[in-house]
């Protein structure tokens, strides 16, 4: 059966369920994993693999505990933005060249799920009161604001060359190109969507993800009014996030062996491949925790303006140079 057909019927049901057990299960490990090789690179022993489940269970059998300004936005906003995040991830090619519901959503639709996750959790951080709440949540809404036209920009170059902005027919594109894919633009626009990955889910020199000292935290400011199964849901939606991001960029730019056909052994063969790039982008996150600086909030916006020039210079590429 061809690839194309995958979108459609039980066998798209199937594939969908499939990758998202594998996203759901592997999410945490992938984290566990950046803060070993960071721990280690700091000739610290760090905490075990299996930590961040531990930690995910621990708060999960807590109830929450509201402020006294809270209401019904912080209340049902980490539901939310774990489905957004969840609904993005399967419209992802990940073992196979086709995402499982590839037919319900392209990039834009990925974006704006990812974009809509993102607002829900700044109105939350918002809607409790905090001070440090409302300073994360500006500041994670000005660094995505800076960082969404490369997003947008570096996956509209691929698009331009595949000719659809459906992350499966890009993915398709890049499998029958081969080697051939990694031209000077194609890289120009990988380089765009690694920096905007690294500003997406706060690493440095974007954001500490390990900080705990409220005037520089961006991303963790949002989260210190949270507790218990909200609390839970908003950890395990981050490190989702950080999944589907780093799927993004496997299928668009290094699509390399995702299935071309439905049977069992090309796709077991793809799934094995999807999980060693993820651990490869999350190793690549963990050196750049581990040996980079933080940058001053001010120098964001030229780090971010540089992804989107990169983007940008491809796309005028792609446009002139095909």
């Amino acid at each position: 059966m061809n690839m194309l057909d995958v979108t459609t019927g039980a066998t798209a049901v199937a594939m969908a369920a499939i990758q998202l057990v594998i996203f759901v299960a592997f999410a945490p490990l992938l984290t566990a994993t950046i803060r070993r090789t960071k721990a280690r690179l700091q000739s610290r022993r760090g905490p075990g693999l299996l930590q961040p489940y531990r930690d995910l269970a621990k708060w999960w059998g807590k109830a929450p505990l509201e402020s006294n300004a809270s209401g019904p936005v912080a209340r049902h906003a980490p539901a939310v933005v774990l489905a957004c995040i969840l609904a993005a991830g399967l419209l992802v090619p990940f073992a196979a060249g086709r995402a499982p519901l590839g037919a319900w959503g392209d990039l834009f639709v990925v974006v704006g799920l990812l974009a809509a996750a993102r607002f829900a959790l700044a109105l939350a951080a918002l809607d409790t009161g905090s001070a440090f709440g409302g300073m994360g949540s500006s500041r994670d809404v000005a660094i995505s604001a800076l960082a969404e036209p490369g997003l947008v920009l570096a996956l509209a170059g691929v698009a331009l060359a595949a000719g659809s902005s459906d992350l499966g027919v890009m993915s398709m594109f890049g499998l029958s190109q081969g080697i051939g894919l990694l031209g000077p633009a194609h890289l120009l626009a990988a380089a765009a969507f690694a920096i905007v990955i690294v500003a997406e889910t706060g690493h440095q020199p974007v954001d500490n993800p390990d900080t705990h000292l409220e005037l520089t935290m961006v991303h963790e400011g949002m989260l210190l009014e949270a507790s218990g199964r909200s609390l839970a849901t908003l950890v395990f939606a981050s490190e989702f996030k950080l999944v589907v991001l780093a799927t993004v960029f496997s299928a668009a730019f290094l699509p390399f062996g995702a299935a071309t056909e439905f049977a069992p052994a090309p796709i077991l063969l793809g799934l094995v491949v999807g999980l060693v790039k993820l651990f490869v982008v999350g190793q690549v996150l963990a050196l750049l925790d581990g040996s980079v600086a933080k940058m001053r909030i001010l120098g964001l916006p030229d780090l971010l303006g540089l992804a989107s020039l990169l983007a940008l210079t491809g796309l005028a590429m792609q446009v002139l140079l095909p």
